[in-house]
């Protein structure tokens, strides 16, 4: 291979690389310092500012796989330091086709450029360098690179599980040379037990080794997962999460080149290799851990202020949704959709009964109620506020609940994860097969977990 034509692979955080051909630097998802998931994530690592500027000016192109805070930074884009150098280098932002166009809107406002793609369609960034943009589940997307080369897939925290589903990528996509793939649980679905974080983190590396195997890739950079639960009700988060070491370890006797990148790091596809001092980077960060600060919610969000902030909710909701349909749906009790859920708020050290149609209703006698969901008054007032407000719960586990419970809540409070993706809960919807199929097999893989 001559030299001006090697890939090359600069680690920048968490689930952002800089991925390099000729004249094409293809930045990936960043995010480099701050919080995300509402106070409930912290990045292991922060980068500093001129490091990033530098990484962005060596950037033709930025890659955002989808709109989780720890991909899509609104705080990264509206910087301007940073959105002056975008425009400048007149950066173009490579995006999936979306019904909902949220973020491309927001991104168009700032004068940026975007290049939108239909899942697997190709793109040609130059002449030897082409991309497709593959769209996995209800929002999610990975981004296929290639090259004369080799074949690259940066498929972050993307759902491939099924071997008959990797298969189908293969004969669709062909096989990959280099993968990037989260390396650990990233979501608060199993706060009720930690032998089911421990089965989650182990099946983390399952997968990666799964989907290796069948795609006939040799290499592999776990990243995506560089970042600890840090809020003061999630902290006991990371007693189960997959560290560096760990990965090599678990990958110490397999067939496959695994390869992980400390901050700065800039390698050749062609001679990956694992650099020691890499691992006793991450390995020291790892080990501070429990000495970080831990965020915590300050502020006691009463229930005149919940309520108001609730029938704004509401409004939102029955504006674009059916409230008919729904209101069929809730009379329907064998579908258990939209059934009253009880609520404890930890700071008012009261319990609330919820519907979508009456809001919050105080439980006088509540001795003898069992709560099916506990939360911070701050993290029910955010899920009123803002339609990815639920998704956020789930992601960053700032709440306490047992199987049953977490299982009420998704059928109560999930109505707005479709919403935001730009679909109306009426009576189209039920001919959306595709979107009721991943809304199902997505619930019933909580169904078939078992304290």
């Amino acid at each position: 291979m001559e030299k001006n034509l090697k890939t090359k692979i600069e680690f920048v955080n968490h689930a952002s690389v800089l991925i390099s051909f000729e004249n094409i630097s293809i930045l990936s998802d960043p995010w480099y310092k701050g919080h995300a998931f509402n106070k409930g994530w912290r990045l292991i690592y922060e980068n500093e500012n001129q490091k990033i500027i530098d990484v962005l000016n060596k950037t033709t192109h930025i890659y955002i796989s989808h709109e989780h805070p720890d991909h899509f930074r609104t705080d990264f884009f509206k910087n301007p330091q940073i959105l002056e150098i975008l425009l400048k280098k007149k950066i173009k932002i490579l995006f999936q086709k979306t019904l909902d166009k949220r973020v491309v809107n927001f991104l168009s406002k700032l004068g940026l450029e975007i290049i939108e793609l239909s899942s697997g369609e190709k793109t040609k960034l130059n002449e030897k360098l082409e991309i497709r943009i593959i769209r996995f589940g209800l929002y999610d997307s990975s981004i296929l690179i290639k090259t004369p080369h080799e074949s690259i897939l940066n498929i972050n925290d993307c759902a491939l599980y099924e071997k008959k589903e990797i298969i189908k990528f293969k004969k669709k996509y062909g096989s990959i040379d280099v993968l990037l793939k989260q390396f650990s649980y990233a979501s608060g679905f199993f706060v009720h037990s930690k032998k089911l974080r421990m089965e989650d983190a182990k099946e983390r590396l399952n997968n990666i080794e799964k989907i290796a195997e069948n795609l006939n890739c040799k290499n592999i950079i776990p990243f995506a997962s560089f970042i600890h639960f840090s809020n003061e009700s999630n902290f006991f988060l990371n007693d189960s999460i997959n560290t560096p070491d760990i990965v090599k370890d678990y990958f110490s006797n397999k067939k496959y080149n695994v390869v992980i990148f400390s901050p700065g790091e800039v390698q050749e596809t062609d001679n990956l290799k694992q650099n020691a001092n890499s691992l006793n980077f991450w390995r020291e960060k790892y080990k501070s851990i429990d000495q970080k600060i831990k965020d915590k919610y300050d502020t006691s969000i009463n229930f005149s202020d919940l309520n108001n902030e609730f029938l704004k909710y509401q409004k939102r909701i029955f504006k674009i949704n059916s409230k008919n349909l729904i209101n069929i749906i809730y009379k329907l009790n064998f579908l258990k959709f939209f059934q009253p859920l009880i609520i404890k708020l930890s700071d008012h050290n009261e319990i609330y009964t919820y519907t979508i149609f009456k809001g919050l209703v105080p439980v006088k006698n509540k001795n003898n109620i069992k709560p099916d969901i506990t939360m911070h008054s701050q993290m029910l007032h955010f899920i009123f506020k803002f339609e990815f407000g639920f998704d956020t719960l789930t992601v960053n586990g700032c709440f306490q609940t047992d199987q049953k419970g977490l299982e009420k809540a998704i059928k109560s409070l999930s109505i707005e994860i479709l919403n935001s993706m730009g679909l109306k809960f009426n009576l189209k919807l039920i001919f959306n097969f595709k979107l009721i199929y991943y809304f199902f097999k997505n619930l019933n893989s909580l169904k078939k977990k078992n304290v």
